[in-house]
């Protein structure tokens, strides 16, 4: 862990997170509502989700809406589900919602190709490779969470399926895992190499803001594959602050909201 953080600096996933609940905020303002208060937690650092929601009560909230930043449905969102249930906030009389994750947003999967088309430049879409690795869980982990892979996998068809529409070509699109599950991101790579192509694009695809995952892991990964020195390779990273990203986890709070 030391090696990667001298590798990279730091990791940006704090930050990262902090900048998109702003931009979350600034888009209900946008809209002129300045009522609505937001909070951010994390499962492994503080603030934790129940000590944000006790914030939310002392602040007098009326509704909890949980936004729930990740791909599927998986352990990690039991955990923060578990420690906010355990508030019991219906016994202040307050209403409580979960949104759920991310991977049947339409509008999330919108953005890998908004992404790749602004970084592509002028070579042929034809001629670009995209990989989305997603994260990936134990073989066993998956008797206990198996929507967890399900929905990984799920959430990266349907933006292959994009892509496709989009006009790149179906055998320079894949998937691949950063651990636990084959392939292996250069394996992916080389086989676009095979192909022909001129361009490489890839994504962590189920990494929500930056982190040693995106920044270190999955790049020296994908660093593995033998590439001609012509053929760039670009890491288009987590899904981050972008705009399109803010609007896929405002479209579910809003669904909510009133409830």
């Amino acid at each position: 862990l030391r090696q990667k953080y001298l590798e990279v600096g730091m990791s940006r996933h704090r930050q990262v997170h902090h900048q998109m609940l702003r931009s979350l905020e600034k888009s209900y303002r946008d809209e002129g509502d300045d009522s609505t208060r937001f909070y951010i937690a994390f499962l492994d650092d503080d603030p934790r989700p129940d000590a944000a929601v006790v914030a939310a009560l002392n602040d007098g909230a009326s509704e909890i809406i949980v936004s729930e930043v990740f791909v599927s449905v998986s352990n990690h969102t039991a955990e923060g589900e578990e420690l906010i249930e355990a508030v019991a906030v219906e016994d202040f009389g307050v209403s409580l919602d979960f949104t759920g994750p991310l991977w049947d947003s339409s509008t999330l999967h919108s953005m890998f190709v908004k992404r790749a088309n602004e970084n592509i430049g002028s070579t042929e879409k034809s001629k670009v490779g995209v990989l989305l690795v997603g994260h990936g869980q134990p073989d066993e982990w998956d008797l206990e969470w198996p929507t967890e892979t399900e929905h990984e996998i799920g959430f990266r068809k349907e933006i292959l399926q994009l892509f496709e529409e989009d006009g790149y070509r179906p055998e320079n699109l894949g998937l691949a895992w950063m651990e636990f599950k084959d392939p292996n991101p250069a394996v992916k790579i080389e086989d676009f190499i095979s192909n022909g192509v001129e361009k490489i694009v890839y994504f962590s695809a189920a990494i929500s803001a930056d982190s040693i995952h995106s920044q270190y892991d999955i790049p020296a990964l994908v660093e593995e594959a033998s590439v001609p020195e012509d053929v760039p390779v670009i890491n288009l990273g987590a899904w981050n602050d972008d705009p399109v990203v803010v609007q896929a986890i405002k479209e579910r709070i809003d669904a909510l909201m009133g409830n």
